[in-house]
């Protein structure tokens, strides 16, 4: 009997701990020293799933905000943090931020919401697209007004049919160029375009809806040839690029022979952004163009071009949203979609050198980032580097 309450005993024990461990673990975001300066953060808030912040120069009156964050992208969403946090301080606006990380399990962000129901929070805010559709999905219509950042168009994406506005608690924002305006800036680099090989990963729903499938369905009133270039994921990437790209090029050069009118299009797929050296490789003197502005940087492993939203500058205009609206500056239904316009554009002219590109003026006039014949930056966010 004393052997079988032991064994019970033993099992709860591990499966206690199998539970535990499974919760997620926010123990990535890099708070940088801005953000410290101004917040007391708490990663230590008595659960692993969430961090606190609180305005160093005391909390009273302070609004509270929670923010939503789906999956674990060190590098997306420590800049969301950190830009959102920072804002905020600018603005005068003292807000204790609750930062609950969900780890893709919906489990975790219904917990999350209903904690932020029970305290209750001024203002919701998502960081990324997944978590933006779950809030569309779970939250919309409740008192509680809330902000999207980090997230593609909420049209495309099916949220919402007229960008004047959701007339529901949430303010959506968005990280996508328009696709009328995007073509527009490829005819200036190459007038007389006819065939786009669009480079995206197929499990990446999000970059389908709101940037393929847009350049598809105007390719015909636009007088393009759309070939794809896909792989299934980040872990078979390499190799289904390493087949895949020399047959989309072949049927690009039945298409337009000497590819004199073609360009390759990166879009926000990190499983194809991720590989830009190897898509470099195979493209040889045909342009390769990112719809990410971070994926042009300095050195040979750069796009040539790219014409696409800053997240820097997507997240401070959904910060600047979520200021106004917890200070009852705005309704969120009543804004707008928030986009960057004009889209921020970056430039690497060894890559252009390299593969005989001329930039037109005007880009370089408006660019946010340029990096010159050596590859080394020399504007960045629209100043002169020295």
């Amino acid at each position: 009997m004393i052997l079988r309450v032991l064994i019970v005993l033993v099992f709860g024990l591990v499966a206690g701990r199998a539970v535990a461990a499974e919760r997620p673990v926010l123990d990535w975001v890099v708070y940088d020293e801005a953000t410290l300066s101004t917040y007391d953060v708490d990663t230590d808030a008595g659960d692993t799933a969430r961090h606190v912040a609180i305005p160093r120069d005391g909390a009273e009156g302070a609004k509270r905000v929670m923010l939503l964050i789906p999956s674990r992208s060190v590098e997306a969403y420590t800049l969301a943090v950190n830009t959102i946090l920072q804002v905020f301080a600018r603005r005068q606006v003292p807000a204790r931020f609750d930062i609950w990380y969900y780890d893709n399990d919906e489990a975790v962000a219904m917990e999350a919401l209903r904690w932020s129901y029970d305290q209750p929070v001024d203002l919701i805010m998502s960081a990324g697209s997944s978590a933006t559709s779950f809030l569309r999905a779970h939250h919309s219509g409740h008192t509680i007004p809330a902000v999207t950042s980090a997230s593609k168009d909420p049209i495309a994406s099916g949220h919402l049919s007229d960008p004047s506005g959701s007339g529901t608690n949430i303010a959506y924002t968005s990280i996508n160029v328009e696709t009328g305006t995007l073509v527009a800036y490829l005819r200036r680099l190459i007038p007389d375009l006819t065939t786009i090989g669009v480079v995206y990963s197929e499990n990446n729903e999000s970059a389908i809806l709101t940037q393929v499938n847009p350049l598809k369905a105007a390719a015909k009133t636009l007088g393009l040839e759309i070939v794809d270039v896909t792989v299934t994921g980040r872990g078979s990437a390499e190799a289904e690029l390493e087949e895949n790209l020399p047959a989309a090029l072949a049927r690009i050069e039945e298409l337009d022979p000497g590819h004199q009118k073609s360009i390759l299009l990166i879009t926000g797929s990190t499983a194809v952004y991720e590989r830009i050296s190897q898509i470099n490789r195979h493209a040889g003197r045909v342009p390769v163009v990112s719809m990410l502005p971070d994926i042009v940087r300095a050195g040979e492993e750069s796009a040539l071009l790219s014409i696409g939203v800053n997240m820097t500058s997507a997240l401070t205009l959904a910060a600047v949203y979520a200021v106004d609206v917890v200070t009852g500056a705005a309704k969120p239904g009543d804004l707008p979609v928030g986009t960057v316009a004009p889209p921020d554009l970056a430039i690497n002219f060894l890559i252009a050198d390299r593969i005989g590109v001329k930039i037109p003026f005007s880009f370089l006039e408006s660019s946010t980032f340029v990096y010159d014949l050596d590859g080394r930056q020399v504007v960045a966010f629209g100043q002169r580097v020295f």
